[in-house]
């Protein structure tokens, strides 16, 4: 296990909150506890080592299927309806807006599918409405409700999804997936150099005090690569959202032989975010209860960003962590393939919602390696954050909250619980 802590130094610290918006929130009222925080390294079971320019495929895409509209022409359908396979988030919206109406929904969960059957409008022919849609929702499977008879035939494509990506919903993507996003991390050090990531759009700056070495590579790698590395690399299925513009902060460093960071420079990394408009934060660092991280946390809340940061992995009877435990932070646990939590994570009244974080199949500088803790669920949970914003969704921590209880399966005891939260949320991205 690799295990970094540090101390705060608080006259340092002070310099740098000038910079934040002057709002003060409520305080809370937790117990005080020690200011320490942690990366952790885990073996493959999740057992802790120690103590505590692109082709854009859209285009050729709807040029096919649009070729194929005179034959779907020729076959016998039910009339004025269209139905579309595994509808992406914000369809039924986008369907009404543009005159549809879904007249049909139909899960079928023993397949892991959903199919949605839409209704023409009156004074739109079959043929149009689906040239329409096909071009309205480039990425998704749509066609025409046929009629069958006995000697029909039909065929599907094995994706081999990972089972991470099966069980949040997400599935591939197109490279340009979240584009015109802007996404920040607090971890460690990053590898820009890596194949995963030297084609991005990533923006990677160390908050370390210069003359020290960076550390944690390994792991600030590795999420890196989950929230937007590129598809296709080392035959890894690629980021989550790999259109994204990812600012990168390492607040860690190599010194006397351990890792080792502090609260100045996460709040330093958390300015620049600010600086560079970045409206959700992916965090896998975790501490005890701090007035001044609490401070900077009000300010940050006030700026409309959101941050998602992992549970802890320190047992289900350890204290809440920090920023986790923070009432404006959502607060994300790990489950593995079963759906059952993973062993070593916090437990407590602060979690939101799970996420797969168990046997995560990542990239590292020294090649693929698979890992698990709750630094590797919160990726996930960061890419949904991002969706809800992209669909204009303000930077509201409860607004997001109760969306994505709609979106959630419950798991553990019935509602909301210590070790679940909410649950898994499932959404499934328009550009994929």
């Amino acid at each position: 296990m690799v295990e970094m802590r540090f101390g705060l130094r608080l006259g340092f610290i002070s310099t740098f909150l000038l910079g934040l918006i002057t709002y003060i929130g409520p305080s809370s009222t937790y117990a005080q506890s020690t200011s320490c925080w942690t990366i952790i390294t885990y073996d493959s079971d999740g057992t802790p080592q120690s103590g505590r320019n692109c082709v854009d495929p859209v285009e050729a895409e709807t040029e096919k299927q649009e070729s194929q509209t005179k034959r779907r022409q020729q076959k016998i359908t039910e009339s004025g309806e269209i139905m579309i396979a595994d509808p992406p988030f914000g369809t039924k919206t986008k369907l009404r807006q543009m005159g549809y109406e879904i007249s049909g929904k139909h899960r079928l969960s023993t397949l892991d599918m959903e199919i949605i059957v839409v209704k023409t409008p009156e004074d739109k022919n079959l043929a149009d409405a689906l040239k329409e849609l096909i071009a309205a929702f480039p990425n998704s499977i749509i066609d025409t409700n046929d009629l069958m008879d006995l000697s029909a035939k039909a065929s599907a494509e094995d994706l081999e999804l990972p089972y991470d990506r099966k069980t949040v919903g997400w599935g591939l993507v197109d490279p340009q997936c979240g584009f015109g996003l802007k996404i920040g991390m607090v971890d460690g050090a990053v590898d820009v150099k890596h194949p995963a990531l030297k084609n991005q759009r990533l923006s990677y700056k160390s908050f370390i005090k210069k003359g020290r070495k960076a550390a944690a590579y390994e792991h600030g790698t590795a999420v890196a690569i989950m929230l937007v590395g590129e598809p296709g690399v080392e035959d890894n299925i690629g980021g989550i959202l790999p259109g994204a513009k990812l600012y990168a902060a390492n607040i860690f460093e190599e010194r006397a032989g351990m890792v080792k960071g502090n609260l100045a420079a996460m709040l330093r990394s958390l300015d620049w975010f600010a600086q560079n408009k970045v409206k959700v934060v992916n965090m896998s660092i975790a501490g005890g209860i701090n007035k001044i991280m609490k401070l900077a946390l009000r300010k940050i809340e006030k700026k409309g960003i959101i941050i998602v940061a992992a549970a802890g992995n320190n047992g289900s009877k350890a204290a809440p962590v920090w920023p986790a435990a923070d009432p404006s932070v959502l607060a994300i646990t790990a489950i593995d393939h079963r759906l059952g939590v993973y062993k070593y994570a916090n437990q407590g009244k602060y979690i939101d919602f799970a996420a797969p974080g168990v046997g995560i199949k990542t990239l590292t500088p020294q090649g693929p390696k698979s890992q698990t803790g709750t630094s590797f669920a919160t990726p996930y949970i960061t890419g949904i954050v991002a969706l809800h914003l992209q669909m204009g969704f303000k930077g509201n921590v409860e607004e997001l909250r109760k969306s994505m209880q709609r979106y959630s399966k419950d798991l553990g005891k019935s509602g909301k619980d210590k070790t679940y939260g909410w649950g898994l949320v499932r959404i499934k991205p328009s550009c994929s």
